[in-house]
Order: C-alpha cells, then structure tokens, then sequence
C-alpha cells in the first residue's frame, strides 16, 4: 500500500474510535498483505499518541502468523471496572497471557524459546473484544487486523506459581456472569500457548524492541461469547489463578 492509503485507513479507524463503527475501509485503502495491517495498525497507534502494552497473536488463512497490538490503555489489573459506554460491543474471551519482565530489543536473530521463558511470568486473562467496524464478521481477516484484530482491551491477574508443567492446552476455566455461568472452556484452538508467545515476540521485535511489562496473549479457550453492558464476567482458572472484570453502565 502506498503512504496516502495507508493514512486513509488509519484516519478511517480512528474516526470509528471516537464515533460510530464503519461498514469496512474505504476500497481502496483496504490491505492486502499481513505487512499492510501491521502498517495501518503502527498508523492508527501514532495518530491517537497511544503506546503498546500488550499484543495478540493468531494465525491467518494463509497460515502466517500475526500480531496485533493492545494498546497500554487498555490493560488493566484485576479485578477492573471497563465502562460499557466504552465500547461498540462487548465480547469476552479467556486466555492464557504473558507477561515479559525485562526488555526486548529488536535484534536480527530470533529469540529462543529459553530466553523468553526466563523473562515471562504466566498470568489468567481476559480479553475484551471490540470492533471498529459494524460486523467484523463479514469482513476479511486483513481488515480485521487492521483493526488490532478486534481488540478493546485486556484484564490481567496476578502471576501463576509453578505453572511450568501444568496442562496449559486445556486449563480448568469456569467462567460465569454475575454469577452464572457463562461459557464453556473449548481448550485451545491453535498452538501450545507457549509456542505462540514465542512466535509472538519474534514478530513484534521485527516491528521495533518490547518494553518490559508488556503483555502476549495466546489465543482463547472459550472461544468468543458476548455480554451486556452491567455485568461483572469472573474466570477461575484453578491453579493458573482467576481474573474479573465489570461493565458498568
């Protein structure tokens, strides 16, 4: 993409943000590449002054990997209070997350497995979905990405004790609304959450360092269940710990 539609996008997503969700980018400023997204997401994060605290990571249908960022904003300790009149929509999904305690600068080898596991505490999360756009779901997974890939947000708990060899794949998560239950834990629909935080480094340091205290999220477990504005979302995830959050109108 050129710099002009790159802009257009980004100016497009911004004016979302701050109003009224969009049917889709404008045609001709829509990606069309994994590194199109990444710019038009490096374009929005400049033009509203926010920093990275957190990225997500998945894959797209031609099997590459990405990132998307969560903006530092955005990432709040539990248990957190997200205003409901925050949001266009208000979906929910339990992850595994991490978080890296020391810097990471941008360098041309990968990091390895041992180098980022020697800095990465394990916490339960909960990431809020949102979307700029009227229904992500009929979109292409490149406009969606554009979009930090729907992020709204990210409720962390506190650090997981002897996590390591604990079944990371499928954890024991429970989670209710104001009480009741909720969603069911599906188990993980993508790789070990270790292999993708990983992955996950190593993409976001080819976009510039990773400052200590930022957070990778791996992928969910029950996959996305919406709620309402007023409802307080619990996640118990036995050992690994348990995460909340309310929407208050």
């Amino acid at each position: 993409m050129t710099p002009d539609k790159i802009a257009e996008a980004a100016d497009a997503l911004v004016a979302a943000r701050k109003g009224q969700p969009i049917p889709a980018l404008p045609e001709p400023a829509q990606p069309q590449s994994r590194e199109d997204a990444f710019a038009i997401q490096d374009a929005v994060l400049k033009r509203l002054d926010e920093r990275v605290g957190g990225w997500k990571v998945g894959a797209l249908p031609d099997g590459g990997n990405f990132v998307a960022p969560i903006y530092a904003s955005a990432v709040k300790a539990s248990p957190a209070t997200m205003p409901a009149r925050g949001f266009h929509l208000i979906g929910i999904e339990c992850e595994i997350g991490f978080r890296l305690n020391r810097d990471l600068p941008a360098r041309a080898a990968p990091y390895t497995r041992d180098e980022v596991l020697a800095i990465a505490s394990l916490h339960p999360t909960i990431e809020v979905v949102d979307s700029r756009y009227q229904d992500f779901r009929a979109l292409d997974r490149l406009q969606v990405l554009a979009d930090n890939f729907s992020n709204g947000g990210l409720v962390y708990g506190v650090p997981a004790p002897g996590w390591e060899g604990l079944d990371l794949v499928h954890p024991p998560i429970e989670v209710t609304a104001d009480g009741n239950p909720f969603a069911d834990c599906t188990g993980l629909r993508a790789s070990n959450p270790i292999d993708l935080l990983v992955t996950a480094v190593n993409l976001a340091t080819q976009r510039g360092g990773i400052a200590a205290g930022t957070f990778v999220t791996t992928g969910t477990h029950t996959g996305m269940v919406f709620t309402e504005p007023g409802v307080r979302i619990c996640a118990d995830y036995g050992k690994l710990g348990r995460v909340e959050v309310a929407f208050p109108r």
